[in-house]
């Protein structure tokens, strides 16, 4: 591991990592439905602010499960932050 002031030691590079470790491709099936959830939790609320369109509240049934869906949009962009710290973490 690299620290600040050590001068015989390099940072780790992303040639030098295992391909697990190894920028966005290797992001775990979690990561990847976290942020694809995230995504359209975005689109969705940009539909609202922009058309009054909810998409949500037209394609899922009932209104538990707007709220539900809306639920699991929230709980996956903490994962997301998560990830953010972790992909911060591997980068230095």
């Amino acid at each position: 591991m690299y620290a600040y002031g050590e001068d015989n030691e390099t940072p780790a590079t992303s040639e030098s990592l295992p391909r697990e470790h190894g920028g966005w491709r290797g992001l775990r099936p979690l990561d990847w439905i976290a942020l694809i959830a995230v995504v359209a939790g975005g689109v969705n609320c940009g539909l609202i602010a922009a058309v009054n369109l909810d998409v949500f509240a037209r394609v899922l049934p009932s209104a538990m499960a707007t709220r539900a869906a809306y639920g699991l949009v929230g709980l996956a962009a903490l994962h997301c932050v998560v990830l953010l710290f972790r992909l911060g973490a591997e980068s230095d």
